[in-house]
């Protein structure tokens, strides 16, 4: 046989593999980072990875935080050949992406902003239950979003509701909506993720950006007995919470909106 066939043959077991992952997960849609974290949580060691001569599979063992990037690499070759419904993961669509709930309850305007758009599809649903429009901002400028026609910040009565990883850049995303409503009049509510959250709820955290986490981000994490070295992403909670991150909103506006306002 061509080597050619033998490697496709290694890259048709380890989509099997996520095929199988994926099935075990039990998500209609998900995203691959929170395929990830389902992986990281099983104790089967039955990853393939290739040993004795390259190209052949001869050794399996349990999936590790360093597989990361190679789950990415074969998540996407397992949907492009069907392994996996091919609008099963969800990606990030870069841009400005505001989604009007169906009705708006009485009282203030309230409005759910994150920098990703991959866990749109995921989180809209409750959105639009409680009649909050999200407004996700990925790989766009703030001040452009905040300017948006089909946002309401700009007119000064809408309550702000913000999520983000636990990570240098989830934090600065934060601290940038912050400031750039200071004085405004416009009620921000940091929903999640918070050091206290993951500390309690033992969401599971990943190394973060050795360049990226600075003193602050550091003793903000260690303040909560937390590992000022590591992450947390949004994306855990559909893998360790029940509901995953739909139950998890679900939960936060409970507490955060409806008693805010009753």
């Amino acid at each position: 046989m061509t080597e050619p066939f033998v490697e496709t043959e290694t890259c048709r077991t380890k989509c099997r593999w996520v095929a199988k992952v994926f099935g075990e997960f039990n998500r209609p849609r998900t995203t691959v980072r929170s395929l990830f974290y389902y992986a990281l949580r099983r104790v089967e060691p039955d990853y393939p990875i290739c040993g004795g001569f390259v190209g052949e599979i001869r050794v399996t063992r349990q999936f590790d935080e360093s597989d990361a990037s190679r789950l990415v690499k074969w998540a996407t070759l397992a949907s492009e050949l069907g392994y996996i419904p091919r609008d099963a993961l969800l990606k990030e669509v870069p841009g400005i992406h505001v989604l009007a709930p169906d009705y708006r309850p009485s009282g203030a305007h309230a409005e759910l902003w994150i920098d990703r758009s991959a866990l749109n599809p995921l989180i809209w649903p409750v959105c639009n239950r409680y009649g909050i429009t999200l407004v996700s901002v990925s790989g766009a400028r703030l001040d452009d979003a905040l300017r948006d026609p089909r946002t309401g910040a700009r007119g000064g009565e809408a309550l702000l509701l913000c999520m983000a990883d636990l990570s240098p850049s989830g934090l600065s995303f934060v601290r940038a909506l912050e400031d750039a409503v200071s004085g405004s009049g416009i009620r921000l509510t940091h929903m999640a993720l918070t050091p206290e959250q993951v500390a309690r709820l033992h969401i599971p955290m990943v190394r973060a950006d050795k360049k990226a986490a600075d003193k602050q981000y550091r003793d903000l994490l260690r303040s909560a007995g937390l590992d000022g070295r590591m992450m947390a992403e949004l994306d855990a909670l559909e893998a360790c919470y029940p509901g995953g991150i739909a139950g998890f909103l679900e939960g936060l506006i409970r507490e955060h909106v409806i008693s805010a306002h009753m």
